[in-house]
């Protein structure tokens, strides 16, 4: 029996079909592959040359970065007792500290705290005697800006001036200064399960790469203090204020007590012994609320001293830094694939066109 390609079912002659463009395709394949290999000491040194180049590129156009870590902690401050101890203070309508403050130092509020302008700047203007340049604000410069500090363009900032005196000139450079810096900082946190948090700063120096990682943390902590020891420095200064109008009005009263006993001695009648008694026991509720207000003011001190730092550093950041030469390898890659892709597409051109 005859079989034409008409007579065939259309469902087993599409699938014939793909069969056949699917092996002229992996004949194709095949031909363009050798084809290829018989080129391959031009990819080879294309991937070679292309590598090569663009290692040169990253090695003399990017410069080596430093990478400073530091894991830490969030604690709470020791209260142990010193809650107890503050809520008397408390019945004087006097405001110790309490946790209100803390909230700022938790989670995403304290990563964000971290790369905020007032801890970078903080760290930034912090005096550091063992560098001439004074501060890092100023090594910064020096590291970035050496031509326009030669040229005089742009000059050191003042190590004694303070901040609320900058000019706007200053402030402009600070500013820009802060943000460059910002997006080098990172603050992670990769297991949400742990309270274990890790900091890292990158820089092209490896000083200022690990002081200011350092800086950061402890700004943090400065500022954590500064508002909860903050009040309770304010409370203490009533309450210090307290203690002495009592302890004047309770010298005058038992002054007058004297006085008046003394006049009273003597005397038959009762009546003028009144006095006597009322300017006693003025005295005596004196010397009582003076004891309770220095009782307050010693508990307020007390708690003062045992507030301690809300971050707690557990691996520190230590020197010589890791650098960071992966870009090299990077570049490297991406030149030796660019290359080695455009000798291919040449190679297929030239056999397209000469109908190899």
């Amino acid at each position: 029996m005859e079989h034409n390609r008409e007579n065939i079912e259309p469902g087993i002659q599409t699938y014939q079909d793909d069969e056949i463009s699917l092996k002229e395709l992996i004949e194709k394949g095949k031909a363009l592959f050798i084809y290829f290999m018989g080129y391959k000491w031009v990819i080879v040194a294309a991937g070679l040359l292309g590598g090569g180049l663009g290692f040169g590129y990253a090695h003399f156009t990017k410069e080596v970065l430093y990478e400073s870590k530091l894991t830490f902690t969030v604690e709470g401050a020791n209260s142990g007792g010193s809650g107890a101890m503050l809520g008397l203070a408390s019945q004087f309508g006097l405001n110790v500290g309490g946790s209100g403050s803390s909230g700022l130092f938790v989670g995403e509020n304290l990563y964000a705290l971290l790369k905020s302008n007032k801890i970078i700047q903080g760290c930034l203007l912090r005096p550091i005697d063992e560098i001439p340049q004074g501060n890092l604000l100023n090594y910064y410069l020096n590291m970035t800006q050496k031509e326009s500090l030669k040229n005089g363009s742009l000059s050191y900032l003042p190590l004694e001036l303070e901040r609320k005196s900058y000019t706007r000139s200053q402030d402009s450079l600070i500013a820009v200064v802060t943000e460059g810096i910002k997006s080098n900082i990172k603050v992670s946190n990769e297991n949400k399960n742990l309270t274990i948090s890790q900091l890292s700063v990158i820089s092209t120096d490896e000083y200022f790469c690990w002081k200011m990682t350092n800086f950061l943390i402890e700004e943090a902590s400065k500022l954590y203090l500064d508002l909860k020891v903050g009040k309770m420095n304010r409370s203490v200064e009533l309450l210090q204020q307290r203690v002495d109008s009592v302890q004047r009005m309770l010298n005058g009263s038992m002054l007058s007590a004297a006085v008046e006993l003394d006049r009273t001695l003597g005397l038959v009648s009762q009546a003028p012994k009144v006095n006597s008694a009322k300017m006693q026991m003025n005295a005596q509720m004196l010397s009582i609320l003076y004891g309770e207000l220095t009782k307050n003011l010693e508990m307020t001190k007390y708690s003062i001293t045992q507030q301690e730092p809300i971050i707690e550093i557990i691996d520190p950041s230590v020197r010589p830094l890791t650098k960071t030469e992966i870009e090299r390898v990077k570049f490297g890659i991406i030149g030796g694939f660019v290359l080695v892709s455009i000798t291919l597409s040449w190679l297929f051109l030239r056999k397209f066109i000469r109908g190899e």
